[in-house]
């Protein structure tokens, strides 16, 4: 699966604290209470086109130099004021709903060690206290949005950028780094309700999630995501947890035929439940997460992810509205590759 790369914790008092880390699905030693790992299924009879299809979308879909060779936003380039208007009359409701778990304290299959969220509580006196808050976020529990100075392509970043020039540990990320969207996202989200399109509580874990999904879902519900938008796959990860622990390794991730749909759309995020590509991986093998390459790293889309769409689900079933305002918004940390975010829905 790749390299782990490094995460640094910031311990800031009073202040949630983002990192430069990187993220690899790969298996974990369970946890108590972690549920069994099954069998990998075998490669999907398409993979092999499917892999020779990918090293074309590497040079057809990268949208490198469209909003100009010194931009540092990509695809949220498309989150226009006119985009942000439109947005804010889906408020028909005023109900107002928060996307984020809660930041995980307790080791779990898919909380390593790494990815606790550590709070200290100082002195406690008379008159008060204060805590410091240290968080590794790259991971599969906390929810957080990644910039394209999270993933690299031989030695490259998106827009051209080359990392030698644009990262180092001290300064962190220059071009592209978090900062860009200190002032906040605000835009259509459309949620994509696996769950309800396939029946059942949750969508099995080893089930990829296909472009021809994507497509039913919109057939079915009514709408679909476009320029800007903020795309939201629901999988049922958390009742899933919930019901039977924790685990790691297996995700119903976006599988790659959605690829051109995504050029074709050109969301600003692309988000989810849980890490947004399809794992276990058979016939894929040496390639790191397919998905976050594409997004990132050619198209400028960002990722937010690790999100806990269950009220926001229950909400829209609901309504009948599968469509909404969403926002949220980073923590300004100069040279941060992404940041822990709460976002909300706002129906």
């Amino acid at each position: 699966m790749g390299r782990r790369m490094r995460s640094i914790g910031l311990g800031v008092a009073l202040v949630l604290a983002g990192v430069a880390g990187g993220f690899h699905l790969r298996a974990q030693a369970p946890a108590a209470g972690a549920q069994a790992q099954t069998p990998a299924p075998p490669a999907p009879a398409d993979t092999a086109a499917l892999r020779a299809q990918y090293e074309q979308w590497r040079k057809d879909f990268k949208t490198w130099g469209k909003w100009g060779t010194d931009d540092n936003k990509g695809a949220s380039n498309l989150i226009t004021p006119q985009k942000v208007r439109s947005a804010v009359g889906l408020v028909r409701n005023g109900i107002v709903v928060s996307l984020a778990p809660p930041m995980p304290q307790v080791a779990a299959a898919d909380v390593n060690a790494n990815g606790l969220f550590r709070r200290t509580t100082n002195n406690i006196t008379d008159g008060g206290t204060t805590d410091n808050y240290q968080v590794s976020y790259h991971g599969q529990t906390v929810a957080h949005m990644d910039t394209w100075c999270h993933f690299f392509e031989n030695g490259m970043m998106y827009n051209g950028v080359p990392v030698k020039d644009n990262i180092t540990p001290e300064t962190g990320c220059k071009k592209g780094s978090v900062m860009n969207w200190k002032d906040g996202i605000a835009t259509r989200a459309v949620l994509y309700d696996m769950v309800q399109l396939k029946g059942g509580d949750w969508v099995d874990p080893t089930t990829p999630i296909r472009r021809a999904d994507l497509e039913a879902w919109e057939k079915k519900s009514g709408v679909k995501a476009g320029p800007g938008d903020v795309v939201l796959l629901y999988i049922g990860r958390w009742k899933r947890r919930a019901a039977v622990g924790p685990w790691t390794g297996q995700v119903a991730g976006y599988y790659p035929d959605t690829i051109p749909w995504m050029h074709e759309r050109m969301p600003a995020f692309i988000g989810h439940d849980f890490n947004i590509d399809w794992n276990p991986r058979p016939g894929w093998e040496g390639m790191r997460n397919p998905i976050h390459v594409a997004v990132l790293n050619w198209m400028g889309i960002n990722i937010v992810e690790c999100l806990d769409l269950e009220q926001a689900v229950a909400t829209a079933r609901k309504l009948n509205r599968y469509e909404f305002l969403m926002t949220f918004a980073p923590l300004p940390v100069e040279g941060g590759t992404g940041s822990p975010v709460n976002p909300i829905a706002i129906f």
